[in-house]
């Protein structure tokens, strides 16, 4: 009974080995596409959870719109509009442009968001993401939070 046992642990441990190493691959994949600053993923449920990947742009000029590329993981293939804004007090003379175009429904695609900001100083930003008539997630999850500043033209 023992030698059927190891037997048949000696015929699983490859198959589990390659369970594991497909689950790291797939961490590698998430991992080596962080180029976005702002990641999102659209889990099967349709809820929205956002965080930073990359780093974000250099400072452009003072009242010239920065661009963060947004990377989007759509795990339930949902087509409604992509949509952001400002959470909390936004400072004055700070805007921000994402045209909420429906989603594709296709497994991963790219947006841009555009910040414009007309104060030099450093600028603490909370932009939250939501999906079309959806909810906000109560954790906070479909939020990200960030410093950002620009330069004064010469």
């Amino acid at each position: 009974m023992r030698n059927i046992a190891a037997i048949a642990l000696f015929i699983a441990l490859p198959a589990l080995v390659c369970a594991q190493k497909s689950e790291h691959a797939d961490e590698h994949y998430e991992a080596s596409h962080n180029e976005a600053p702002i990641m999102i993923t659209i889990n099967p449920e349709a809820r929205v959870r956002v965080a930073l990947g990359g780093a974000l742009p250099q400072p452009v000029s003072c009242g010239t719109a920065a661009n963060l590329a947004v990377r989007i993981v759509n795990q339930s293939f949902t087509t409604s509009r992509l949509e952001a804004q400002f959470v909390g007090d936004v400072p004055e003379g700070v805007s921000l442009d994402f045209r909420p175009a429906p989603l594709k429904g296709v497994r991963e695609e790219s947006r841009n968001l555009r910040i414009t900001l007309t104060n030099p100083d450093p600028t603490d930003l909370t932009v939250a993401f939501k999906a079309h008539n959806g909810l906000p997630d109560l954790g906070g999850r479909d939020r990200v939070h960030f410093v950002m500043r620009c330069v004064q033209p010469r």
